[in-house]
């Protein structure tokens, strides 16, 4: 009969319960939604995917659609749409939960600070830079940014 000391105890509960995954649909954060999939395989935490779209013109965190559609070309932001239900499909044939949100700001940091918050995420994984099909949706700059002022956990893919 094996007994677990209250030290095992403790390290045998999941530890991130929330993950952040800011999404450019450049490689890296491809990189960063599987490190938040391998990562959960033991503690089935939830997967929050997180897209940026930059805008000078509204600094408004939510996207509203119908508003924003001469902003945001319609083609970029369906592609992103498309992307992800297919991340969401992939977490849950892997039995992990997953919410997708899309946002437009003229922050980009700010705006995934902001979901850091809201959340409650306990870990942020994201890529380095971001090399999307749109330079617009992450800025290379944000990953710095984020690890440095964020009041949890970082993990940057390269």
């Amino acid at each position: 009969m094996q007994v677990s000391t209250p030290q095992q105890e403790k390290f045998s509960k999941a530890i991130f319960r929330k993950i952040l995954v800011p999404f450019d649909n450049s490689k890296m954060s491809d990189r960063a939604f599987w490190h938040a999939i391998n990562l959960n395989f033991k503690h089935k935490s939830e997967i929050i995917i997180l897209s940026v779209f930059y805008s000078e013109q509204h600094s408004s965190s939510f996207l509203n659609y119908n508003t924003h559609q001469t902003v945001i070309e319609q083609k970029k932001l369906n592609e992103i749409k498309i992307k992800h239900k297919k991340l969401k499909e992939i977490s849950e044939e892997h039995g992990i939960p997953c919410r997708t949100f899309i946002a437009t700001s003229s922050s980009i940091t700010q705006t995934v600070m902001s979901y850091v918050y809201s959340t409650k995420a306990d870990l942020v994984i994201m890529g380095t830079r971001g090399n999307g099909s749109d330079r617009k949706l992450m800025l290379g700059s944000v990953s710095l940014e984020i690890s440095q002022n964020a009041p949890i956990p970082v993990l940057l893919v390269k």
